[in-house]
């Protein structure tokens, strides 16, 4: 009859096999082979402790004593309170939320790991936020998600913290700043409590249903201290993880803004550029209508993008063509022509082109034959030296380019002044090497 009366008693039978699968997420079968679910992660820990059962006797180790009907005295005159406050103003009743707070926060801790526990934390929650002590309402919001994961209030949470941490974004204070008169605020370093606040809170709830406010909350706190990398960083987090937000204008747009403005020239890395464009482009196919409404912006950045890259390119065709390296100089300019005809840097490619017509794609390096008097230790040249059958097509070619001018000296190319028997000067043509004649 105990085994009957016990078995009654207990939520789940063992031969419930629903009962057991939709349990075993959160429960445990105990030596009689019955689920009992622990409410807390304090009671997880403590039925997987080491601990000798002689230990956990001992204050702090051991569970603590739980007294069920003090606890259930003290929620119910704590909810009491909890109402009374409601029909106060002003000092009053926020003196009374935090009675009411204080009161939740005895009944816990006569009944800890339990659901008691779990409403308590919560109200106690609710109090301070109510009585505008917003560092003790964010403290055991915190504290509430930590002992109970899978919370019923995780929804009702998200809000009041993402409330708190808006409400503290608003004070740029450093953390020399002292504040001990405000209860609204923290200590020190306001503005980084409240980014801290909405940080904790995306990690302790990343696909809650204010996920994506928190993460655009967080870039746009970035975008305002001009920390344009980091802005970038969540807009780009909010765009490929929350497909489905409203936010997802307003991250492209801001996010190209913020890649422009973490560019830092011409001698630094091109990556931001790349990124405002590809963000450019995804609000044209993606959000035409937004687009039309923000022509002038979007058209202004997509302008801006064009003109860095190319000034990019121009000054690495500049820097080319100095080094006499006119093959090259080319190349770029002719990606500039290509790519942004509607740039001012296209008519000065066009004049390097000009200049570069009939020059040495490659410039002769100076006393170029000492490189033959000296041995060298690089394995890599001598595999790529011409083999005897492509030196002697080559002498043949010289040989037959020689008798050629030799017949008939003003031929294009020709220098009739070589004809005289003195010696003769060097003349480059594009894509060959020097060739010297006697």
């Amino acid at each position: 009859m105990a085994q009957v009366g016990c078995a009654s008693l207990t939520p789940w039978k063992k031969d419930d096999e629903y009962a057991r699968a939709k349990n075993a997420i959160e429960g445990y079968e105990d030596k009689e082979g019955n689920w009992v679910r622990p409410e807390g992660v304090r009671a997880d820990k403590r039925m997987n402790s080491d601990v000798p059962k002689i230990l956990r006797k001992i204050p702090g180790l051991g569970e603590r004593e739980v007294n069920k009907s003090v606890a259930r005295e003290k929620l119910q005159e704590a909810n009491e309170y909890y109402t009374q406050a409601g029909n106060l103003e002003g000092d009053e009743q926020r003196e009374k939320y935090r009675l009411a707070a204080k009161t939740y926060l005895e009944a816990a801790k006569n009944w800890e790991s339990s659901s008691l526990e779990q409403d308590a934390f919560f109200m106690a929650g609710e109090s301070y936020f109510f009585a505008e002590d917003y560092p003790k309402a964010e403290k055991y919001y915190v504290k509430l998600i930590k002992e109970y994961p899978r919370t019923r209030y995780q929804d009702r949470v998200d809000q009041r913290r993402l409330a708190i941490g808006n409400y503290w974004l608003q004070f740029p204070d450093k953390f020399y700043h002292v504040n001990f008169t405000d209860k609204k605020r923290p200590i020190n370093d306001t503005e980084n409590h409240g980014k801290r606040v909405l940080e904790k809170l995306l990690l302790d709830s990343p696909t809650g249903k204010l996920a994506d406010d928190v993460t655009m909350d967080i870039a746009n706190t970035e975008f305002k201290r001009e920390n344009w990398s980091d802005a970038v960083d969540r807009y780009r987090d909010l765009i490929t993880v929350y497909t489905d937000s409203p936010h997802q204008f307003d991250a492209h747009l801001l996010g190209s803004k913020a890649a422009l403005l973490s560019y830092q020239g011409s001698q630094y890395s091109a990556e931001p550029l790349d990124q405002a464009e590809k963000l450019l482009n995804q609000i044209v196919r993606q959000f035409p209508k937004q687009a039309s409404d923000r022509r002038e912006q979007v058209g202004e950045m997509i302008a801006e993008v064009k003109f860095r890259k190319a000034e990019r390119l121009y000054e690495e065709a500049e820097y080319r063509n100095n080094k006499q390296e006119y093959a090259a100089a080319i190349i770029y300019c002719d990606r500039i022509i290509d790519g942004y005809p509607d740039t001012p840097f296209a008519e000065r490619a066009k004049e390097i082109i000009a200049k570069a017509d009939g020059k040495p794609a490659i410039p002769t390096p100076y006393l170029h034959w000492m490189t033959y008097a000296f041995p060298t230790r690089d394995k890599v040249t001598p595999l790529l030296k011409p083999t005897e059958r492509e030196t002697a097509a080559k002498e043949a070619l010289i040989a037959r380019r020689t008798e050629d001018q030799l017949s008939n000296p003003l031929q294009p190319g020709a220098n009739p002044l070589q004809l005289g028997g003195e010696k003769s000067q060097v003349r480059t043509v594009s894509n060959e090497e020097p060739v010297d004649r006697k």
